[in-house]
């Protein structure tokens, strides 16, 4: 999160701002806009630069689409992911690692702070491994996005998912990697 002294400006003026920037400082990087951020790739190390303003207490304001802002509390989001994250025996944090590289992978089918609060948000009863964990957030995803191809993208996951169950009851774990190795590539 890129804080910006002062506001006034619609989100996609700081983007522009942090994307020059970015591009003066790094211009040999991989440098691409990924609403809302700037991504900024450094020897395979991805950088995605948000721009925000102050809002008040530890409440900033980030991006919602490149004309509109929405409020962030990044503090409070992470104390409250960190809680979740203990109660789910820690297997909650690297669920939603895999599920960014995931969406990453995909082309950003969803908007990357809202998608990791919303898996932070899932019900996981009875979930016991990475695994099960992971594939309770495949399983909750619903294509009714805007774009057909995000609905595509979570369509295939589904059926990739699917597959992998269906391989692992078969007996036959080679072929439940190959697939698991489509839904999240090494």
């Amino acid at each position: 999160m890129v804080v910006f002294q002062k506001g006034g400006l619609t989100p996609q003026a700081y983007l522009d701002r942090l994307r020059k920037f970015v591009e003066q400082k790094y211009g040999t990087s991989e440098i691409y806009q990924s609403s809302p951020t700037i991504v900024l790739e450094l020897n395979h190390i991805r950088f995605e630069l948000v721009p925000a303003l102050h809002s008040y207490g530890e409440t900033y304001e980030i991006p919602n689409g490149p004309g509109a802002w929405r409020n962030s509390s990044p503090k409070e989001f992470n104390d409250s992911l960190e809680a979740r994250n203990g109660q789910e025996g820690s297997m909650l944090k690297p669920t939603i690692r895999l599920a960014k590289i995931w969406n990453t992978k995909n082309g950003y089918v969803f908007d990357t702070y809202l998608f990791e609060k919303w898996i932070s948000e899932q019900f996981y009863f009875t979930k016991t491994n990475q695994k099960t964990y992971l594939f309770t957030v495949f399983d909750n995803l619903v294509a009714n996005q805007a774009t057909q191809w995000r609905n595509d993208k979570i369509a295939r996951s589904k059926e990739i998912v699917s597959a992998v169950r269906r391989y692992e009851q078969d007996e036959m774990p080679a072929s439940a990697e190959i697939e698991v190795n489509k839904l999240i590539p090494e």
